[in-house]
């Protein structure tokens, strides 16, 4: 069998720990059963990764790229409301075909027991909430969106991503995440688009 490329390597190593945090949390990723999934020794982890919080790094690595790529869209010449709703539904879409992102993501024991991981996960959501805050801004200048604070709108979004998702994982996948999404979608069009 050929060996494999580092990149490769570590991206297995991920995927597999993403699988045993959405099938049992956090606290049963070890570096012995991960070896065993992947089918390599102990050592060879660590000749990819420091540790368990430096795997968790990696997979948070996979979300910073998954962003760059909805701040990329944000930069196109679309309405504000078409840019809003596009960074609620590629999140939604994203979420709902990679389930096992979402239990990492979703597990604040990861982020509390870490100041590394804590600090990573906050500065993403900043940044997050930028992105969002000046799509916002300008829609608010061009009298798109009501006149409300930009703060309390953010959270409103977000806060309703979260709770969709928290519903879907709940349910066991059962209702499609980008379906409930839109129905958001239409009910934040009529509280917050003035157009």
């Amino acid at each position: 069998m050929a060996r494999l490329k580092t990149e490769e390597r570590q991206n297995m190593i991920i995927d597999e720990a993403m699988k045993i945090i959405h099938s049992g949390g956090y606290g049963a990723l070890s570096i012995r059963e991960l070896a065993q999934n992947v089918k390599i020794s102990e050592p060879a982890i660590y000749r990819h990764f420091l540790n368990k919080e430096d795997i968790v790094l990696g997979i948070l690595n996979r979300i910073i790229g998954f962003d760059q790529l909805v701040e990329t869209e944000l930069l196109t010449n679309k309405t504000a409301k078409e840019k809003i709703k596009h960074f609620i539904l590629f999140r939604l879409k994203f979420l709902e075909k990679n389930r096992e992102m979402t239990s990492v993501l979703f597990a604040e024991d990861i982020f509390t027991q870490s100041e590394i991981l804590r600090n990573r996960m906050f500065s993403m959501l900043q940044k997050r909430k930028r992105m969002l805050a000046d799509v916002i801004e300008v829609a608010k200048s061009a009298g798109e969106i009501a006149d409300v604070k930009t703060e309390n709108l953010l959270i409103i979004i977000f806060g309703s991503i979260r709770m969709i998702v928290l519903e879907w994982r709940l349910n066991n996948f059962k209702f499609s995440l980008v379906g409930r999404g839109e129905s958001m979608l239409d009910t934040l069009d009529k509280l917050i688009f003035t157009s």
